[in-house]
């Protein structure tokens, strides 16, 4: 079973991800990129165990996402941006705690 209510980045849950809104296009691209890029900046005024958590919780959402991939009844699209976002802002979280 999937928890739904898991936040990625501040604004959306896998039920976003997963529904049906917001659509995948430019618009939320370009606001995924900005959030992403936000976040990434802000990783500067956590502390470690801040960063562990917010990794452990971003880790979770993304193995939570990976379960619908490649289901046909979901907008692959959408996924595949959020996994791009995910990846970047993971691999940022990572490099600041090491």
């Amino acid at each position: 079973m999937v928890n739904l209510d898991i936040r990625v980045f501040e604004n959306y849950t896998i039920q976003d991800i997963l529904g049906e809104m917001p659509q995948a296009d430019q618009k939320l691209q370009e606001k995924l990129e900005k959030e992403t890029n936000t976040l990434i900046q802000n990783l500067d005024t956590k502390s470690k165990s801040e960063l562990q958590e917010i990794l452990s919780q971003h880790l979770k959402a993304k193995q939570e996402m990976t379960k619908f991939s490649g289901a046909q009844a979901m907008d692959q699209s959408k996924i595949e941006m959020f996994h791009e976002f995910l990846s970047k802002y993971i691999t940022a979280i990572e490099s600041k705690i090491k």
